[in-house]
Formats: structure tokens, sequence, C-alpha cells
């Protein structure tokens, strides 16, 4: 292996991978969980809606930063 310093290829996959394993441990917790079929159930659904919820703030907090940062680009730019 070729070392350059330059390890930010690499950030992307590992926290990709690192997340599907949390999903999928967590997953498996559930299944072997002590409660019933549908008290899982409706844990795996709120647990869905606030994932669900939080990528969402997510997604709209990103897309606010890149707002800001073209309109700030676009100011630069013309002066």
């Amino acid at each position: 292996m070729i070392m350059n310093g330059d390890d930010s290829g690499n950030a992307r996959p590992f926290a990709a991978g690192l997340i599907l394993g949390a999903l999928i441990g967590a997953g498996v917790a559930l299944l072997f969980a002590p409660q019933s079929g549908a008290e899982t159930r409706r844990i795996i659904r709120k647990r869905a809606r606030h994932l669900a919820a939080d990528a969402s703030d997510r997604f709209d907090d990103v897309k606010n930063r890149i707002q800001k940062a073209r309109r700030r680009a676009e100011e630069l730019v013309s002066g």
C-alpha cells in the first residue's frame, strides 16, 4: 500500500459501513428482544419515524448551508 497522507477517499465508505453495521446490529437486537412481536414492531416504527425526522432535519441543515455558501460565493464573485 502506498501511503501518501490522503485518506479522505476512505472516510465516506467507512462511515457508511459503520452506520449500516449499527442499523443491522440494532435490528438483530430488536429481533432477539424479550418483548412481544407487536411491541417490537411498535418500537421499530417509533425509531424509524425518529430516524426519518432526524435525516430530514440534517438534510434541511445541509441544504441551508449550501444555499448560504452559494450566496456568499456569488457575493465574492460579484464584488
